[in-house]
């Protein structure tokens, strides 16, 4: 039976005449002999390839796949068909009976497994679409969240190589700081951090090592609270573009106080609240008046108008003495400082400020060496003649200084690096120093000092590069600084370079040598500024200064 339906299949295949143009497979040329044969077949729905595209003729065909062949046959078979032609199809039919019962019993079962499967893609596509949901949603909360509890350290190793007129000597000093900070929510941080031998004094700004075998002091550098809330609004705080070496458009595009990723923006507080011991908020980095190392105590607040604008005001406390009246007895220190970023021109960056004390008396005479007259040796001169050197015995008796300044940078100028000019100026109002420096002068047979006053101090310099934050990163700057001595009280400024009545240039280079790790540069001149009409003392002579520094932060 199955030799005489292949032979009929065969005829009725070899029967047909029709021929199509091109191959309907890869394996079969348009002149083998089986070619209509095939083609008729494979057009009618009979016959069908691999899905490589070949038809693969000389493979062992088995009965499923016969079949199969066999059940597309019959299905073009009907009403209309010769009585023989529907006698072969009816012994076709019982011939592979069972084949085509399987046959159809397992289509039948592939179907309810694609069903299965459609069932199950659904599910599946509808569970992909939910985790997408709860990606996107997570992905969000971690962008907006704060930062957590974060510690944060420094050690800084320094070679200091010191060329006086009265001394040539080598110190290892170090400075170690550890502190810790954590975001309470959206509006209050808090953070506190201890230092070694750190504080306003401007000789204790590094331990030295080998002191008698004693340990370093440890000082409470900060401990505070800030405070952003949401009183005045918010600010956009974008990343700016560079011109010159590509970045982002700016962020005029952002229309809307919210964070926009694409232009780097963030939305912030206006105001700034700080209460307790805090670090330094004025803005310039080059400035005269407060030494980087000194902290605030007391309170201070910043207010931005917006990202360029912002207004910053500091109280502190130097002294207290907790007498019978309230302020009288005790010293404090006041900045306000209004800065403007991108000023009448982009690039042009501006700031004024103004610093004032009340009954700055009460400090200890250190704070005045610079401001009174030292004699040869090293001891300040009792102006009022009662007996006690303090800060009544000075030059002028009034600290209140204004001072403006201005920076222009040229973004990219070399190796993809800004280029920065600045300077400085700073003047002494409502000095005495004059008076008092007539004073001395007066009934001596030659003036003692030449200078009837020392109210100005000004700072200009150059800087290529920012802070380096990443490995390779690295920058330079160099500036020289004239400060009067009736302009800041010893200690604020810089205690390395820049104190009251000095004059001094510092050159600095720093390179990020490996993750968190810098190596830092420093040459320092300084000279006297204010030479009296005698001998210079030999605390205020000329020195010399190389410092290297290894810095490491975790």
């Amino acid at each position: 039976m199955k030799r005489f339906a292949l032979s009929l299949l065969a005829c009725m295949v070899l029967g047909c005449s029709v021929a199509w143009a091109d191959s309907a497979y890869d394996d079969v040329s348009t002149d083998h002999w089986a070619y209509n044969a095939l083609d008729y077949l494979t057009h009618r729905g009979v016959l069908e390839g691999y899905p490589d595209g070949f038809f693969k003729g000389d493979r062992t065909l088995t009965r499923y796949e016969f079949a199969q062949a066999i059940a597309r046959l019959l299905d073009t078979v009907g009403e209309g068909s010769p009585e023989d032609i529907n006698i072969m199809a009816e012994t076709l039919r019982a011939e592979f009976s069972d084949q085509l019962a399987s046959l159809g019993g397992r289509v039948d079962a592939l179907g309810n497994q694609v069903n299965d499967m459609n069932s199950t893609i659904s599910d599946l596509e509808g569970s992909v679409a939910d985790n997408t949901n709860r990606i996107g949603d997570l992905e969000g909360k971690v962008k907006d969240l704060k930062p957590g509890p974060e510690w944060k350290g420094e050690l800084r190793y320094r070679w200091q190589f010191e060329d006086w007129a009265d001394r040539n000597r080598f110190r290892q000093r170090i400075r170690f700081k550890l502190g810790y900070s954590k975001q309470i929510n959206d509006c209050v941080k808090l953070a506190w951090q201890f230092q070694t031998q750190t504080g306003n004094d401007a000789t204790s700004g590094n331990h030295t090592l080998g002191n008698q075998g004693r340990t370093a002091d440890i000082f409470l550098h900060e401990a505070y609270v800030k405070y952003s809330p949401a009183w005045f609004g918010y600010y956009q705080d974008c990343e700016k573009p560079k011109p010159n070496c590509g970045g982002c458009g700016g962020c005029n595009e952002c229309q809307s106080c919210a964070k926009c990723e694409e232009l780097k923006c963030e939305c912030k507080s206006k105001l700034d609240i700080y209460a307790g011991i805090f670090p330094s908020i004025l803005t310039d980095e080059h400035e005269m008046v407060l030494d980087g190392d000194v902290n605030l105590q007391g309170l201070g607040f910043v207010y931005h108008f917006n990202q360029d604008f912002q207004l910053t005001s500091v109280a502190s406390v130097f002294v207290e003495k907790n007498g019978s009246d309230y302020f009288d007895d005790d010293t404090y220190f006041f900045a306000t400082e209004l800065r403007h970023d991108d000023f009448l021109i982009d690039g042009l960056d501006a700031w004024v400020g103004s610093y004032g004390w009340k009954e700055e008396n009460q400090l200890l005479a250190d704070y005045f060496t610079g401001n009174g007259l030292v004699l040869a040796d090293n001891s300040v001169f009792d102006f009022n003649g009662d007996g006690t050197v303090n800060g009544l015995d000075r030059f002028n008796s009034n600290f209140s200084v204004y001072k403006a300044g201005l920076q222009y940078t040229w973004d990219c100028a070399w190796d993809d690096k800004p280029f920065k000019i600045f300077g400085e100026y700073m003047l002494a109002c409502d000095s005495d120093a004059e008076d008092n420096i007539s004073i001395v002068n007066q009934g001596l047979a030659s003036p003692i000092i030449y200078e009837t006053s020392d109210d100005t101090g000004w700072v200009a310099g150059a800087q290529w590069g920012d802070k380096p934050k990443d490995c390779g990163d690295w920058f330079t700057f160099a500036r020289y600084k004239e400060i009067g001595a009736n302009t800041i009280v010893s200690g604020l400024g810089d205690s390395d370079t820049g104190g009251a009545n000095r004059n001094s240039f510092e050159w600095h280079w720093a390179y990020i040598w490996a993750p968190n790790c810098t190596l830092g540069i420093t040459y320092i001149l300084q000279k006297m500024h204010n030479a009296y009409g005698f001998q210079i003392p030999s605390g205020q002579d000329d020195r010399q200064i190389v410092q290297v520094d290894w810095v490491f932060k975790f």
